[in-house]
């Protein structure tokens, strides 16, 4: 399976040469979690880097189909993953998506849709416009209480995970905030401790994102539609970088990531 996955990425590298510098390096997997993972380097212009993105999510969709469904089917696997690696920065996850009921395999580009950290189909996307917008101290009284609770809750299950994070100092508000982007409706939750790892700051960000989500459901379930919030984003700050985690939309309690 990485043999063929780095072939015919390899084949998408020659393809996109004109436009992008494209190279596919490792893959990994994950047993547990079903999933497959491709690393790789790419510097481009934004406009050419979304183009030669999308190109490699579908080729390596098709691919895992293909060598899973048809020549494997005893292989665990069902997700792919895609990691960009850039010198000096952690690695950061751009797509991921289930190839098996992806049978088309359509990635987001495909129908002007965007995709969410777990390769749901959404209208929107948290962007660095947003997250500017909520680090931006608010001055309304139910966005300050629901903040404020929010952040007590996190810095104290973050705490609570010190063991599971590998964080050696107690966390609190200098490293976790909670803030809000009225114009496009989402609440932002984002930490700056930059010690932790990819991994690391996945699980943090799982955590940060159940919680953020019932926060909202909470609050919408008080005030009704007088509360405007109905999307949360996670993100990981580290240097002049940040990563977006997990984002949707809160509907339901049940609905929330656990």
């Amino acid at each position: 399976m990485a043999r063929a996955v780095l072939h015919d990425e390899g084949v998408v590298a020659q393809e996109l040469s004109d436009g992008a510098d494209f190279s596919p390096e490792t893959v990994r997997f994950h047993e547990s979690r079903r999933e497959v993972y491709l690393s790789y380097t790419l510097s481009s212009d934004e406009q050419g880097a979304m183009y030669a993105e999308t190109e490699i999510a579908r080729n390596m969709c098709l691919t895992a189909r293909d060598v899973v469904l048809r020549l494997h089917p005893d292989l665990p696997y069902r997700r792919y993953v895609m990691v960009k690696e850039e010198p000096g920065q952690d690695p950061e996850v751009t797509w991921q998506d289930d190839f098996v009921t992806n049978s088309k395999c359509q990635v987001a580009a495909d129908d002007g849709s965007v995709q969410d950290s777990d390769g749901n189909a959404q209208d929107w996307a948290p962007d660095e416009d947003g997250l500017g917008q909520a680090m931006i101290p608010s001055t309304d009284g139910d966005e300050i209480r629901v903040a404020d609770h929010l952040a007590r809750r996190l810095i104290q299950r973050s705490n609570s995970m010190r063991q599971v994070l590998g964080t050696d100092r107690v966390l609190g508000n200098a490293e976790i905030k909670v803030g809000f982007d009225p114009a496009n409706s989402v609440m932002y939750v984002w930490s700056d401790y930059a010690p932790w790892n990819q991994g690391k700051a996945e699980s943090w960000a799982a955590m940060a994102a159940g919680e953020a989500c019932r926060a909202l459901v909470a609050q919408r379930e008080v005030a009704g539609d007088a509360w405007p919030y109905a999307r949360y984003a996670v993100a990981q700050i580290g240097g002049n970088h940040y990563l977006m985690m997990r984002w949707g939309n809160a509907t339901t309690r049940a609905a929330c990531p656990a």
